[in-house]
């Protein structure tokens, strides 16, 4: 009844695991999700972060995150896209400052002068036991024992451990870190999720076990996957996360209509 997508994202899996039906609604029945004032401070944290590290180590300090967020600011047209939220959490003042916020919480985590990076924003496509992947990874560092370090800015809150399993919290750089080593051939010797709002580094040695887990997510959700494309069956994973989903905000989940 649906073709599965070409390729599947550590997002993508992500989204089935926790509600089916929100994934259908979101791939199939062509309805997006509208940007939120918490996707846009993400996405606005991330790039000037990325062009903090693109500049000479001597010259990355919070006067140059200052300018660049600035400049960005005006370049893309980012004034426009916040006023024009459905559901702004304040004035336009509040979002520079919270993202601000974010950005400058970096240098309670690392010193931007003395980190190396080998790529960021990267793209990688490749196959995971049969499984085509694609996706971005935030920063890729090589280590002197030609490991990789993975990690990925966040701007949101940190998960709850009794909601939520290392597993989980890591998956998406799990994923990653399967991918890069499929495709690139390198593997990945730890996994770090800096949570900007909070000061809070996250930090996770990549063992066999956990990439193991990892990949056995992948392969199970590709398979309940195709079932859903092959029947149209795509189940409505209610619980309370529902009160917060833009599907059940404009009525088109069968599970909350009347």
């Amino acid at each position: 009844m649906f073709t599965p997508p070409d390729y599947l994202s550590p997002s993508a899996i992500r989204t089935f695991q926790d509600c089916p039906q929100k994934f259908k609604l979101g791939r199939f029945d062509n309805i997006k999700e509208p940007p939120t004032w918490h996707t846009h401070v993400g996405n606005f944290v991330h790039e000037v972060l990325e062009h903090l590290y693109q500049l000479p180590h001597e010259e990355r300090n919070v006067d140059a995150v200052r300018t660049l967020a600035g400049n960005l600011w005006t370049a893309n047209d980012w004034e426009n896209r916040v006023t024009a939220l459905a559901e702004p959490l304040g004035s336009t003042k509040d979002f520079k400052v919270t993202a601000f916020k974010n950005m400058t919480n970096l240098w309670n985590l690392e010193d931007p002068a003395e980190t190396d990076l080998d790529d960021m924003e990267m793209t990688v496509v490749a196959e995971v036991e049969g499984v085509r992947m694609k996706g971005i990874i935030d920063r890729v560092a090589i280590n002197d024992e030609q490991f990789a370090v993975i990690s990925d800015y966040k701007t949101g809150k940190i998960p709850n451990p009794k909601f939520d399993s290392e597993d989980k919290t890591f998956f998406q750089l799990l994923a990653y870190a399967l991918m890069l080593e499929s495709s690139d051939g390198v593997p990945t010797s730890q996994l770090e999720l800096l949570y900007l709002a909070h000061s809070t580094k996250l930090e996770l040695e990549v063992t066999p076990v956990k990439l193991s887990i990892a990949k056995g997510t992948i392969v199970e959700t590709k398979e309940n996957l195709d079932k859903a494309c092959e029947t149209g069956e795509f189940v409505c994973n209610v619980t309370n996360l529902c009160n917060w989903c833009h599907y059940k905000k404009i009525g088109v989940c069968p599970a909350h209509q009347s």
